[in-house]
């Protein structure tokens, strides 16, 4: 189970020239990101979050996935706290971010797996069954030996999930997995996603999405983010059957 307990994120922001000057000593002012957030996820469960821009779903993501720590409140993964057992909380988590320079572009797709594997501390004969293994899941048996930077976004975004299933995390986190891609690479890897990598129920997802289309398709819950601030969970099903459309749900809790 995954639970965040009246958690804040605050983050400085960085000093321009003219301040760093005049007022070298004076206390860079800070925003808030998230605010006595407190949000619960069971194990196995499949949850989106939604919200504007700079609402604050990818701050939330990556405390779960222990990349930052809250300023104040609690964290914890499967009992773990992600300040005080960070190494031991994120041992279960993995991150696929919507980034396409987090890879080595010169490099092939196995190339890179392999990198990325010994990073896990993955070695020898079970790194390469790993990568086989995780080749096919993602459908890129056919390309795994070109470079990346051949590779489509589409493609880009299968290694990304690869590379975060790595050590068969118990849970896994993406962000905005198809903002690059068109509605057929969109809907293939949403496939993917809902056949084959939680065809068994056995991970967790975190999913961050603008998509509703995505939320129905892949989500059994919703939780809406406004201005740092969780305004609703609820069940993606009971939405749609109370409201008509998860839409008007939508427009009704961030207006």
């Amino acid at each position: 189970m995954i639970s965040l307990e009246n958690v804040t994120v605050r983050y400085p922001i960085p000093k321009r020239y003219r301040e760093l000057v005049l007022h070298p000593f004076r206390r860079a002012k800070r925003v808030t990101a998230l605010e006595q957030v407190s949000v619960t996820v069971d194990t196995g469960d499949r949850i989106a979050f939604l919200g504007p821009n700079g609402a604050g779903k990818t701050t939330l993501l990556k405390l779960v996935g222990g990349l930052i720590l809250p300023t104040e409140g609690t964290v914890r993964v499967h009992g773990l706290d992600t300040v005080s057992n960070n190494t031991a909380a994120r041992r279960s988590v993995g991150f696929v971010m919507n980034e396409e320079r987090s890879f080595y572009w010169r490099l092939t797709g196995v190339q890179n797996l392999e990198f990325f594997g010994v990073l896990d501390n993955l070695s020898g004969r079970d790194l390469h069954r790993r990568i086989a293994e995780l080749v096919e899941l993602v459908g890129l048996q056919d390309s795994a030996h070109q470079s990346v930077a051949s590779y489509s976004s589409g493609m880009r975004q299968r290694l990304a999930i690869a590379r975060g299933l790595m050590t068969d995390p118990d849970v896994l986190i993406l962000d905005e997995p198809t903002r690059t891609l068109d509605p057929v690479a969109a809907d293939d890897l949403t496939q993917l996603i809902s056949d084959r990598i939680h065809r068994d129920g056995k991970k967790t997802l975190l999913i961050a999405t603008h998509r509703l289309d995505e939320v129905a398709a892949l989500c059994r819950r919703m939780c809406v983010i406004q201005n740092g601030h969780v305004v609703a969970v609820d069940d993606v099903s009971e939405v749609q059957g109370r409201e008509g459309s998860l839409l008007a749900y939508y427009r009704e809790q961030v207006a």
